[in-house]
């Protein structure tokens, strides 16, 4: 058996997505969704006052000793990462986000707006990445984006390396 070619895969994850739908979620106050330039979103089904819950973060409680992480993973103690199930795994980062992650309990977190969030708006959080060599570019679309998937005091260090990336030869 061979890999997948990244063509099949996607069309074959089209057919799993639409027949098996592990990506969906759907609740009164929240749905997972195509955000049309980076896969998939968790939107807000109805209004979010700020201060207000919006969801609980649950998932697989992984020893930080053991793993390497994924692009999913969040931290959830100096132990322990948690990576996330449905719809807490397709929160995307922005530069300037309407939510924030807190410790709800010992093995979950909170989804906490930081402003009014409307019906039909992107839930969203500031990942705050360590600036490393394997970051990606940020696609938030924010006024005040930094340009990189890091920590605000991290893009001095990420433009280093940015640089030092485009030096290379390949």
């Amino acid at each position: 058996m061979s890999a997948l070619d990244k063509q099949r895969r996607k069309k074959l994850q089209a057919v799993v997505d639409r027949d098996y739908a592990y990506r969906s979620y759907y609740d009164d106050d929240i749905e997972v969704k195509g955000t049309g330039r980076c896969g998939f979103g968790v939107y807000a089904a109805r209004q979010f006052q700020p201060g207000e819950l919006v969801f609980e973060v649950t998932g697989q409680l992984i020893n930080k000793k053991h793993y390497e992480g994924s692009e999913y993973v969040m931290d959830l103690h100096e132990d322990w990462y948690l990576e996330p199930s449905t719809p807490g795994a397709f929160m995307n980062h922005s530069c300037s986000p309407n939510c924030e992650l807190v410790q709800l309990t010992d093995f979950s977190l909170g989804v906490v707006a930081i402003c009014n969030i409307e019906a039909e708006t992107e839930i969203t959080f500031d990942y705050a990445w360590e600036a490393f060599d394997w970051n990606p570019k940020c696609q938030c679309g924010a006024r005040n984006c930094r340009g990189w998937v890091v920590a605000q005091e991290e893009v001095k260090k990420m433009k280093r390396l940015a640089k030092g990336r485009k030096n290379k030869p390949r």
